[in-house]
Parts: C-alpha cells; sequence; structure tokens
C-alpha cells in the first residue's frame, strides 16, 4: 500500500513539473523587422522653357530633341544684322560726344586763362563749363545706348542656363519669333528629386527609420530626406516630404514608392498575452516567469517593445508555454523539439 501511494505522489510531482515546463527565446531572435511604405513619384523643378529676349528671325538651330547640353552652350541664334548696325551707330554716337566733350574741356581751359589774364569774362567761362557739363551728361547716354546695343546683340544667341536635355523644341529655322516665345524647354540633369505625401505616423517613422530607398519597375534608389514642407493638406491630413537621391537618380515622372525600414521591430502576435486587462509578454527570469506589460500593444497586431525599459535583445522570452503560467510561477525553461 506504501508503494503505491509512493508512486501515485512521484506521478503527481512529475505532472506538476512538466506543467511548467516552457520554451524561452531571446528578444532579439523573435523581433520582426518591419517595412513601411508610400506612394511617391520623382519631380524635377528646373524643367525650363527657353526663349530670346529679343525679336528677330531664327537664323540657326543648333540642337534637337534628346541633345544633352552643357551650361553656356548656344542653342539657337537670330539673324542679328538689325542690332548690329544699331550697335554701330551707338559706338560712333559716343565717339562723336566724346570728341566734343575733349574740344569742349579744351575750350574751358583756355577761358580760365584769358580769365585769369583779364582777357575774358566770367560769362564766357560759365558759358564752356555749362557746354562741358551737358556734353558729359550726353556721353553718358550715349554709353549706356551703347551697352543696351551690346547686350542686345549677345541675346541673338540662346543660351543653355544650365546643363541638361532637350525635350522639346517649338520654332524652326526661318520663323519669326518675338521676344519671350518658347523656342524650346531644357530638363536639367541631376535635379531630380524623389516626393511623398505621409502622414504623421508615417514622417515620424521615416524620420527615426533606416535605409530609405526609392522603388520604380523593380530598381532601387537609395534617398535621404532632404526636408518636410511646414504645409498639412486639409483633406488628405498629410505632409509633402522631399527626398534627394544618394547616387543615380530615377527618371523625371516616375511613380514608384518609398520605402523606409521602422526604427524597430515587432514582436508577432502569437508571442502577447493579456493579463488583467494589460498585454504584455512573459519574461524568464532565473527560473521564474514575470509577466511584462507593452504599454504600446493592441490586440491582435505585432507589437512594439522599445516602450518595454526592462526588456533588451538579450531577454529571455517564454514562447512556449505562456498562457499557462502566471507572473512569479517557478517554471523549468526546455529545449524546443
Amino acid at each position: 500500500m506504501k508503494y503505491i501511494l509512493s508512486l501515485l505522489c512521484l506521478l503527481c510531482s512529475c505532472s506538476v513539473l512538466s506543467g511548467n515546463k516552457v520554451v524561452v527565446a531571446p528578444l532579439s531572435e523573435l523581433l520582426v523587422i518591419t517595412k513601411n511604405s508610400a506612394p511617391a513619384d520623382v519631380v524635377n523643378e528646373h524643367h525650363a522653357p527657353l526663349s530670346f529676349q529679343v525679336g528677330g528671325v531664327v537664323e540657326r538651330i543648333a540642337v534637337t530633341v534628346g541633345d544633352e547640353l552643357k551650361k553656356g552652350q548656344v542653342l539657337a541664334t537670330l539673324e542679328c544684322r538689325d542690332y548690329e548696325l544699331a550697335q554701330m551707330q551707338a559706338q560712333s554716337s559716343l565717339k562723336a560726344l566724346r570728341a566734343q566733350a575733349l574740344l569742349a574741356r579744351q575750350q574751358l581751359s583756355r577761358a580760365e586763362q584769358l580769365l585769369q589774364r583779364k582777357n575774358a569774362s566770367r560769362d564766357l567761362r560759365d558759358q564752356r563749363r555749362a557746354e562741358l557739363d551737358s556734353l558729359i551728361a550726353r556721353q553718358q547716354g550715349a554709353e549706356v545706348r551703347v551697352q543696351e546695343a551690346e547686350l542686345a546683340v549677345e541675346r541673338c544667341a540662346l543660351k543653355a542656363p544650365f546643363s541638361g536635355v532637350v525635350t522639346d523644341l517649338m520654332l524652326s529655322p526661318g520663323a519669326l519669333a518675338a521676344p519671350g516665345s518658347v523656342l524650346v524647354k531644357v530638363l536639367q540633369t541631376g535635379a531630380q528629386e524623389v516626393n511623398a505625401e505621409l502622414s504623421a505616423m508615417q514622417l515620424q517613422s521615416v524620420k527615426s527609420g533606416s535605409r530609405v530607398y526609392y522603388e520604380y519597375a523593380g530598381v532601387r534608389y537609395p534617398v535621404a530626406l532632404r526636408t518636410v514642407l511646414p504645409l498639412i493638406d486639409s483633406r488628405a491630413r498629410t505632409q509633402s516630404v522631399r527626398f534627394s537621391f544618394v547616387d543615380k537618380p530615377a527618371l523625371t515622372g516616375s511613380s514608384g514608392r518609398v520605402f523606409w525600414q521602422a526604427p524597430a521591430g515587432r514582436l508577432p502576435v502569437k508571442y502577447i498575452i493579456s493579463r488583467q486587462g494589460q498585454l504584455g509578454v512573459m519574461q524568464f527570469i532565473d527560473g521564474k516567469a514575470k509577466f511584462v506589460a507593452l504599454p504600446s500593444a493592441v490586440e491582435g497586431q505585432a507589437a512594439v517593445v522599445s516602450d518595454a525599459s526592462v526588456l533588451n535583445g538579450s531577454s529571455n522570452i517564454i514562447i512556449e508555454g505562456q498562457h499557462a503560467v502566471a507572473g512569479g510561477d517557478d517554471v523549468e525553461a526546455v529545449n524546443l523539439n
């Protein structure tokens, strides 16, 4: 009889022990790194329509659609004979006024000498001075007209304001180009940026996230956050965010998605339990189970554990048997078979 009772006690103790056996794993092995994404497109603000600042007949067009340009390269020229003649006339007028001003200075000098010898009146001296002042003023005006004529001749050649690619051509040789009429459109190379509309939560995540890239047609382009526009869309409640390309940029106008890695990993929902209305995990510490609440956990969703200050990557989390134990219970960690 005593043998039977001893055997029953042994069986009971083994069943209790087996009920407290659990499987544990380091938290770092359980976290799942999540990626967030949002629709995005590539924009280029430097797509300039170029035109002549002076009017005339188009004499030559030196580029065609698709040509790559360097800054300062001549794109087209006007028949500039009229402006060149105007420049020559302005230069001749200036030359004549300079000669007259030289003569007036000499006459003023002689008048002052005669006045000192009492051989001329003050009125004559004052007259010569007034004539010189008038000629100097006219000379200054003529110098401005020469500069204007030179500028007009210079503007007969349309030059690229930056390095880029010709995307459109509107006029042909022989056409009459009015001032301001668009002749060619040039897209600046290397000025592409990624534009995305992000919510406040997405914006906070991307600021603290890592490995940000733009994906289009299966190709990934590393990008970096450049700026956030200080304006919230009243309907979508989003903000425009601009990313600059780290290396080779994507094509202007392409529409894809921007991806970024969340700053903290998430714990899968199967490891999360509920105790007294709180969601959390069961931690294994020195043979005992300890419930650790996760303040940001949401029912049915993977949870962020970074707000649980007592947990770190090496913390042992009970991943099997956590539902059957309570905080403070003695448990035995066993290997997962």
